[in-house]
């Protein structure tokens, strides 16, 4: 038998009160250790490659999730109530029901991830020099101590997740992707590493929870004989997928064709 798979078994013979001690050991050292040297390493970056960074951190920002998501809804809702055609109709009707699915992930993981950072009050790195990496000022409500988990990194994970969810072929580039965009919280020192880690964890759960439980009640997902869940309607997935592409090459077309028509030197 492999030695790690033998290690393996060894840990799960482990008592629950065993587990949980070694699981604080280890995030106890992250924190003690790993996360200033992670900081010490960011704070030496490019200062270019660090304004890159800040660009890209604001993808994580989740109002702009939130009021695209729910606007998304609200709009087809109202094509949805126009439309005449019963396929068009259960398309427009599809769709909908993913941008619910996508807001409530980035929601309620983001209002989880606000009010466990506030409650655990950790300093944030801007503090390090005067604090250090283990100071905790629980139920403080300060924007100072409020750094684990990273909300930026939460929402992101939320998004990778319902993206990776939708479209399972696609989930590893969306988790690399969506673990470098969380990984721009602590390359902007704006959290420690284990901040940002356990931010993406609970995003990416909480996507994968709620999926688990709309499964339960046959809502966009189902639960199939062998006990995974899959998403209903593919077909309609599918040809969602075909019309948002078709109407993003649209635009995209249109807006070089305008660039170029004003690009060009007047007569």
């Amino acid at each position: 038998m492999p030695e790690n798979q033998k290690m393996i078994e060894r840990f799960s013979r482990l008592s629950a009160y065993e587990k949980a001690g070694i699981a604080l050991s280890a995030v106890f050292a992250a924190f003690l250790i790993v996360d200033p040297l992670i900081l010490s390493a960011a704070l030496g970056l490019d200062p270019d490659l660090r304004r890159f960074f800040r660009l890209l951190t604001d993808i994580g920002e989740s109002k702009w999730i939130l009021i695209v998501s729910g606007a998304g809804v609200l709009l087809l809702a109202g094509l949805h109530a126009r439309e005449r055609s019963l396929r068009r109709g259960a398309i427009y009707g599809y769709v909908s029901k993913l941008l619910v699915f996508l807001f409530t992930a980035v929601a309620l993981s983001g209002l989880t991830a606000s009010l466990s950072k506030n409650v655990i009050g950790r300093a944030r790195p801007k503090l390090y020099d005067e604090l250090g990496s283990l100071e905790f000022r629980p139920f403080s409500f300060d924007y100072d101590f409020a750094s684990f988990p990273s909300g930026h990194a939460t929402t992101i994970g939320a998004l990778a997740g319902v993206l990776a969810i939708v479209w399972p072929r696609a989930r590893v580039p969306v988790f690399v992707a969506g673990a470098w965009i969380a990984a721009t919280r602590f390359l902007i020192t704006a959290h420690y590493f284990t901040d940002a880690v356990a931010g993406y964890a609970l995003g990416l759960a909480f996507a994968y929870f709620l999926r688990g439980r709309l499964a339960r009640r046959g809502w966009l997902f189902r639960t199939d004989p062998k006990g995974d869940v899959r998403i209903r309607g593919r077909t309609f997935l599918r040809a969602a997928t075909r019309t948002v592409s078709g109407k993003l090459r649209n635009l995209g077309s249109s807006m070089l064709k305008l660039a170029r028509s004003r690009g060009e030197p007047r007569q």
